[in-house]
C-alpha cells in the first residue's frame, strides 16, 4: 500500500556473501579483484542482447501465464500517452544504462510484461558453462525504477542461482521450478518489500557474491544464473513488479 514513505536499506538472504552498495552516478573506478592468482575471467557489458546466445547465455521465460517479453536489451524508451496505473503520462519506460558504451539501453532487463495478468513470474538469465572454485566472486551492477510518484510502489526481486552439478542449462518446466540450479547464492528482495521503502535498490547498485559451497570445491562446468521472480507479480497482482536491468558483470575465477 502506498504513501507511508520512508526510506530504508534492501533486504537481502544469500547463503554465500552478498554486498551491495548504491550510486546515483556511473563510477570510474573498477571493481575491486579478488586476491591471487586469476586464471580466468568473464566480463559481459550486455551492449548486444542479441549476441549472448552465440556467447553460451541462455535465456527462458517460464512464467505463467507467459507474457510478451523475458530478458532483452536493456529498457529506457519513451511513453507517450497513459500507462497503467498511472494518472497521467509517463515520460519515460525503464532507466539508462549504468555505464553506456554506444546507447542508453546497453544493459539487459527484464519486467512485469514477462508474465500476463496475476500471475508468477519466472524469467531466466542463464550464463555459459565456466570453471567455477570456491573463492571465485561475481560482480554486478543492478537497480529497479524508482518509483517515488507511481500510484502504487512496486515489488521487484532477484534470485542468484548456480548449478555446480551437471552443466546443464536445466531450470525445468514451471514458474516454481528450478531443475539443476539448486544453490541460492542471494535474493534480493525476497520478501517483497516495496522498492521505494526499502525493497530493490532504485539507483545503480554493485553486487558482489563470493561463490562457496561447491562440492570438492571446483568444478570444471558450473553455470549462474539469474531468475527475475515473483509470486502473484503481474500488473493485477498484489506483488505488481516494474523493471530491474543488470550491467557490467564480471566472474572471476581464482587459481592456486
Amino acid at each position: 500500500m502506498k504513501k507511508n514513505i520512508f526510506l530504508g536499506t534492501a533486504a537481502f538472504a544469500a547463503l554465500c556473501t552478498l554486498a551491495i552498495s548504491c550510486v546515483k552516478d556511473p563510477v570510474q573506478a573498477e571493481a575491486a579483484l579478488p586476491q591471487g592468482n586469476v586464471v580466468w575471467d568473464l566480463h559481459e557489458s550486455f551492449d548486444s542482447v542479441g549476441k549472448l546466445t552465440s556467447k553460451g547465455w541462455v535465456i527462458k521465460n517460464l512464467s505463467e501465464p507467459m507474457g510478451s517479453t523475458g530478458w532483452r536489451q536493456g529498457r529506457y524508451e519513451s511513453a507517450q500517452g497513459m500507462q497503467y496505473k498511472f494518472n497521467g503520462p509517463v515520460p519515460y519506460i525503464g532507466f539508462p544504462a549504468f555505464r553506456a558504451n554506444t546507447a542508453p539501453t546497453d544493459f539487459i532487463s527484464v519486467d512485469v510484461s514477462a508474465v500476463n495478468g496475476t500471475g508468477n513470474l519466472s524469467a531466466w538469465l542463464i550464463s555459459p558453462q565456466i570453471p567455477m572454485k570456491n573463492g571465485d566472486t561475481l560482480i554486478f551492477y543492478t537497480r529497479t525504477a524508482d518509483d517515488a510518484n507511481y500510484p502504487d510502489y512496486t515489488r521487484d526481486r532477484l534470485q542468484v542461482l548456480a548449478n555446480f552439478t551437471d552443466g546443464t542449462a536445466n531450470v525445468g518446466s514451471s514458474s516454481t521450478s528450478t531443475g539443476s540450479f539448486t544453490t541460492v547464492l542471494a535474493d534480493i528482495n525476497q520478501n517483497y518489500i516495496e522498492n521505494f521503502n526499502g525493497g530493490y535498490p532504485e539507483v545503480w547498485a554493485r553486487a558482489r557474491i563470493v561463490i562457496n559451497n561447491i562440492p570438492n570445491g571446483v568444478t570444471s562446468t558450473g553455470r549462474f544464473a539469474f531468475r527475475y521472480v515473483g509470486n502473484d507479480a503481474g500488473l493485477q497482482g498484489p506483488n505488481f513488479a516494474s523493471i530491474i536491468g543488470i550491467d557490467e558483470l564480471t566472474y572471476k575465477h581464482k587459481g592456486e
